[in-house]
This record gives structure tokens, sequence and C-alpha cells, in this order.
């Protein structure tokens, strides 16, 4: 069976090359936004939130059994219900380094853009008989989400498994096209594996794909376990409510297991999505708040108004304002708009964050649905009109196949152009600084060798220490069951005495957040009052290392 695999292998590659191809390119970015991620970590470009909480819950589990961070001081599946941790696990063992994290993290990332070819291919083949235009189509939507400035995004922000989503979204969504139906569960299952609250996305896709069912492109489908028969339509409706009702037990119970977690015997049935900075707490409340005060939710919806106008718009034309023309696809980015919208919270709708990526996904499948449509409306139009302009008709009938070569190619490029002022490959003079954060710089002057000489530390540092540092010094030692960190750790400067040692960078921005108990502050008071003692230093980046005096001579200097 495995005698001419030597045969086999070159046939099967010359047949798929194009598929090839595509999949190289979204390696090759998978390879690039991996060395970004890790002169990101070697630039101290990284930070407590997420990457070395998620780096910390990780070693915890591997050496207690418990995903328990003492940087929030509790087991994390008490906030974030994430069972795509145990996934993780394994890998982290093999590799214990926050590194391994954002690269596993890239990696999806970036083969994103390839599920995104192949929806493309999917879709657009009923409508392009040529498959070199198809392919060049289909390659432009691959470029057009790996330059986006909301995949970079994703990239930007170090570490969070919500960057996992668009993944396993357009999975999903490419596996109910082709039929592939366990593949579509498997898929399913894993966006909710990710956040217990990604049930109201996968219920919303659910719904968009039994509504496609429905349309022109989704006849050619069979439903998601029976063949194209006369119970076609009851069989889908009946799947599409068992769905919903499994989903919805689903969040419920892991709700109870949240509270079980975190030792909270109260319970709601009416399950909160979490989002900061609005007053509903639920998708029912935030309806019940616009009937009840309408006035209030106006305000709200008002809030930076500016900056939302400003992402919607950023997010609608990387994609040429293609996903207008398939108005059904937009329910698909309801759970995000409904999440972010209504928020003051300001990083729901900036570049630099990790949100985008509940949306992503779903811009992309309205995209080239808007492009499926937009083709047929313009072959509609063309056959209906009894005499198309001669001048028209010249274009047409002359090399086709050139002309609509040219015209993606020259697509691809205004889509390209529109992104990169907003990426992390873009020029450092064209980030865009007027909207939203700028994205990590990894071309800041951090001097070379802070990283190394934090990581040296962390080694020699005796196990188990009681460590308090700063936001972006944490991952460096998060391989630590006791490091603590200023500002996020509840009430982190109640007990100074317990710590052993301060780690701080003294000009850092975050050393001196937090008022009167800022990390700046707590060293100043502690070599004033000799309660610490500097042991060790990395001058060229003011990075100091304090020993408690009780604890003297523990540390073993590298």
């Amino acid at each position: 069976m495995l005698s001419n695999l030597h045969e086999r292998i070159p046939q099967y590659i010359r047949v798929h090359k194009k598929d090839f191809l595509a999949f190289s390119i979204a390696i090759a970015f998978a390879i690039v936004f991996s060395v970004f991620s890790i002169l990101q970590y070697y630039s101290l470009g990284t930070s407590a939130f997420d990457l070395g909480l998620n780096a910390q819950e990780l070693y915890s589990f591997i050496h207690t059994g418990s995903f328990y961070t003492s940087l929030m001081g509790e087991n994390a599946l008490a906030q974030h219900f994430t069972l795509f941790k145990f996934i993780e696990v394994p890998l982290y063992y093999l590799f214990p380094s926050p590194i391994t994290l954002m690269i596993f993290e890239d990696i999806f990332i970036a083969l994103a853009g390839y599920i995104v070819y192949l929806i493309s291919i999917t879709l657009l083949k009923d409508h392009i008989k040529s498959t070199k235009i198809l392919f060049l189509v289909s390659i432009g939507f691959l470029l057009s989400y790996e330059f986006s400035p909301f995949s970079e995004s994703l990239v930007s922000f170090p570490f969070h498994n919500m960057a996992f989503l668009p993944f396993f979204f357009l999975l999903a969504f490419y596996a109910f096209l082709v039929e592939r139906r366990i593949l579509h569960i498997i898929s399913i299952i894993f966006i909710i594996s990710l956040h217990a609250n990604f049930v109201y996305i996968v219920g919303v896709l659910l719904l968009y794909e039994f509504l496609f069912l429905h349309t022109y492109r989704g006849k050619k489908i069979n439903t998601w376990f029976v063949r194209n028969t006369n119970s076609r339509r009851l069989a889908s409706v009946s799947i599409f409510i068992l769905a919903i009702v499994l989903l919805y037990g689903y969040i419920l119970l892991t709700g109870i297991i949240k509270l079980r977690i975190a030792g909270i015997s109260s319970f709601s049935i009416l399950p909160t999505t979490g989002e900061t900075g609005t007053p509903a707490g639920s998708p029912i409340g935030l309806i019940l708040l616009l009937l009840e005060k309408p006035g209030e939710f106006i305000s709200i919806i008002n809030t930076n108004h500016g900056e939302k106008l400003f992402f919607i718009n950023l997010l609608l034309k990387s994609n040429l304002y293609l996903t207008l023309f398939s108005p059904m696809s937009l329910i698909l980015s309801i759970p995000y708009m409904l999440y972010a919208i209504p928020s003051s919270y300001a990083s729901y709708y900036q570049l630099g964050y990790q949100y985008f990526a509940m949306v992503l996904g779903a811009i992309y499948i309205s995209a080239i649905m808007g492009a499926y449509n937009l083709m047929r409306l313009g072959k509609y139009i063309y056959r209906r009109s009894k005499q198309p302009s001669l001048k028209l008709q010249r274009i047409l009938s002359y090399k086709p196949e050139r002309t609509g070569i040219a015209i993606v190619c020259i697509l691809i490029v205004l889509v390209l152009a529109i992104s990169l002022p907003y990426g992390i490959l873009a020029p450092l003079e064209l980030e865009q600084t007027s909207h939203g954060s700028l994205m990590n710089d990894i071309n800041k002057e951090i001097p070379c060798g802070s990283a190394t000489y934090l990581i040296n530390i962390s080694g020699h540092l005796p196990k188990n220490s009681y460590i308090l540092t700063e936001n972006t010094l944490m991952p460096y030692f998060s391989n630590d069951l006791h490091v603590y960190v200023s500002p996020y750790t509840p009430g982190y400067y109640k007990n100074l005495s317990k710590y052993q040692y301060i780690i701080i960078q003294t000009n850092s921005f975050w050393a001196t957040y937090g008022g009167n108990y800022s990390l700046q502050n707590i060293v100043t008071d502690g070599l004033t009052n000799g309660n610490y003692t500097i042991i060790d230093s990395y001058v060229p980046a003011n990075i100091m290392i304090l020993e408690n005096t009780h604890e003297m001579h523990a540390y073993v200097k590298n």
C-alpha cells in the first residue's frame, strides 16, 4: 500500500500545486509573525496580561494540577472558562516558555488566512470559470487577511486564547460549505472551548448557516446530517433548535462550574457576556436598557463615537466594502457589535488588542459572500440588458482572462495600500496614531540583553520565591508560582514584607503607575527604611533586583 508513495506524493502535489502555494504563503506569514513575537519578547514588549497570566496558569497546572494564578489570586477557570488550556498544557510541558505560546498562537492566526483562501475557492468557483483568475482572487483574500490591521492586532497583542477564534470560526463555516459534518462539529467544540461565552458566536454562526441553506448558493449544500430530501427543511430546523438548546445548556453548566470553583453558591439563569464599560451584563440586559432607559443607552453608544466610527469604517474598507453586498452575512458580526459598540471601554474598538478576533472571521466570510453576490448581480444585469454597450462587449471579448487578471491585481494592490499603514509590517512613519493604541514597536530603544538578563535572573532565584514585579517584566518570571504584579494583582501592596524579591525597571511607565502604591514608591520606601537592598542591576535598561533584608543570601548571582 505504501510502496508507491514516491510516485503518489509528487503527483498529488502537482494536482494541488496552487493550494500548496497558498498554504506556503500562510506558513511564510506564520514565520514572519513568529519572528515578530520573538523580537517583541526580547524587547520587553510583552505584558502580564495576558501572556504572563496564561504562562503562569499552565506552569501552575503542570506542577499543582490547578490553573491557579497568583496574579489574580484564584483559579483562572473561575474567571474565564477556557477548556482550550488543556490543549496547551502538553505543549507548555515540552517547551515551558512564554515564547511557545506566542508562536503557537501566531501559527493559528496565519493559517486562518489559508481557510479564507479555501472558502473563496469554494464559493467563487460558481462565477469565475478561469482557474487563474479564481486562484488570484482567492490569493487576494488571503493576502488581505494576512496584511489586515485586525489580524496583525492579534499578533501585536502578545497572547490571548481569543486569537485562535478566527481559525476555528472560518474552519467551521468551510466545513459546512463542503459538507464535512464531523469537522464542522469539532470546529464548533473548539470555538466554545476557547471561552464559554463564545456560545453566542456559535449560535449566530449556526443561525447564519441555517439561513444560508435557503439561499441561491445554499441549495447546493445538503443539511448537516441528512441528504437533500423532502424532509430537508424540517431536519435543518430541528437540528438548529437542538444545537441552540445544547449551547444554552453548556453556558449554564459552565456558569455553575465557575461559581463552584470560585466558592460562590449563587446562580443566575441569565448568563452574562462579561463586557466592560456597559451597564448591561447580557444581550437581554442590553435590550431591557434600551426599552427602559433609552437616554442612557444612547449616551453610552455615543461614548467614544469617533473611535467607533473609525473602527467600523476601517473594518469595512479594508475589504473594499464588499461586506455591504451581503447583508445577511452581517448577522455574523452581531455578537461582537453587541459586546463592543455599547461599551465605553475603548480597547474594544482600538488597534493593538485581541478583541477583533470575535469579528475577524465574520468579516471575511461576509466579504467573500459580498464578492459572490456582486458577481451574480453583474451577470444578471449583463444578461438582462438587451443591448450591452459596444465598448463593454469589446473589453469582455478581447482576452477576458488577461483583463480579469489585471483588474484583480489592481484590487489586491488597493486593499494592501489601505491595510499596510495600520499593521506590524508597516514602516514606522506610516503607523496610525490618531485613533486607538499604537501596536508594540519592536524598534523602541530597549538595550540588547534586557530580556536575557531577566530570564537568567528568573532561573537563579530560589524556586517558589515570593516576587513582586511590574506588568512588562512579569512574563519573564511566569514560571514561578508566587510572582505578583503591580498594578494588577489585587491588594499587592497590603503585605509588602512577604515579598522576598522586588524587580523593577525604574524608568518604565508601569513602575510609576498606581500613585502612592506604585512600584517605584514601594522601592523608594523600602530602600529608605532599610527593608530592601539592591543585590543586582542591569544598568543599560534601568532594571534593579532588590532583596528583602530578612531574606539575605538567598540569591545566587549568575
